[in-house]
């Protein structure tokens, strides 16, 4: 038994959520694990005080925010449902494991992840925001503006259909992610044509299943980058007209716009559900017409007699 105390939100995450659409990383943390030698991790892990063994260690993974859709954070690599990973995902995420510094970095920076836990050596000359509960020598670190934003206009695109491909590239050095996006697709611009503005991208609604962005792009078109990930299930909207996501970097959503104003709304309607409920639908109307004709066969037939008169 633990005082209730111990499994609220961690001190640290509420430096992260004053940025709600940046993501965080938490170095060391792999496979539902914390490692003392990911080259990203604390070499060491304490008792919090006044505890040991298996309650120790509950509050340690509450530091590490194991769970962090609890608190409504955004983190790169989580461990919540690992089971529902798309593959790709997974695949991004055991070369991530397997990399050095300066390719973890480079995935972190085009990732959009700006809060990471890391040792002091890893952060450079960064200051610390805090320091990490029962984390020996870990601290949480703001790396500013050197990642990408969650949503962004990128002047041009590169065709890479094949997705490993673009997974590929996103370790390697050579491109510019702010400048290029890698996309599976090439696609007419979506939306109405307008006046060219100063790029920008703002996200003004966000839910799970719903997000609104407003969006503007120069003279020539551009790509709406959005750094969540990419499935076939999410339908687009752009000015209110239907408009194709394309792959983008490997796991995110990039769509082709025109110069001016425009507003895309993002919605999640998964074909699987729409089948099951028609499957479900169909099962139910089968066994009601079962049932009726079963009620009829029962009903007692009146004789032949009663019947002529």
């Amino acid at each position: 038994m633990l005082d209730a105390a111990h499994f609220t939100q961690p001190e640290w995450l509420s430096y992260v959520k004053t940025q709600p659409d940046a993501r965080f990383y938490v170095g060391g943390k792999r496979d539902g694990t914390l490692s003392g030698t990911d080259v990203d991790g604390s070499r060491g892990y304490t008792d919090a005080p006044g505890l040991s063994g298996a309650a120790s260690r509950a509050t340690l993974n509450i530091q590490a925010a194991f769970y962090p859709s609890a608190w409504r954070a955004r983190e790169l690599f989580t461990y919540d449902l690992p089971v529902l990973w798309p593959r790709h995902f997974a695949d991004v995420s055991q070369r991530f494991f397997d990399a050095g510094s300066d390719v973890r970095d480079r995935v972190l920076d085009r990732a959009g992840v700006r809060y990471r836990i890391l040792p002091q050596w890893r952060a450079g000359n960064r200051v610390p925001l805090a320091p990490i509960p029962q984390f020996h020598e870990s601290f949480l670190f703001d790396f500013g503006d050197a990642p990408a934003d969650r949503v962004s206009i990128v002047p041009s695109a590169q065709l890479v259909p094949q997705v490993q491909a673009q997974i590929e590239a996103l370790f390697k050095d050579g491109w510019d992610s702010r400048e290029i996006v890698l996309v599976d697709r090439v696609t007419s611009p979506a939306g109405t044509r307008g006046k060219p503005v100063e790029p920008y991208a703002r996200i003004v609604a966000d839910s799970p299943n719903h997000v609104v962005v407003e969006a503007g792009v120069s003279a020539l078109d551009g790509y709406l980058v959005f750094l969540d990930s990419y499935s076939e299930d999410w339908r687009l909207t752009v000015d209110g007209q239907h408009a194709v996501l394309a792959r983008a970097n490997g796991l995110w959503r990039a769509v082709r716009l025109p110069p001016g104003h425009h507003r895309l709304e993002f919605h999640y309607r998964p074909r699987a559900l729409a089948i099951g409920g028609a499957i479900s639908l169909g099962a139910i109307l089968c066994i009601a017409g079962l049932l009726v004709l079963d009620a009829r066969r029962r009903q007692p037939s009146l004789p032949r007699s009663a019947v002529a008169a």
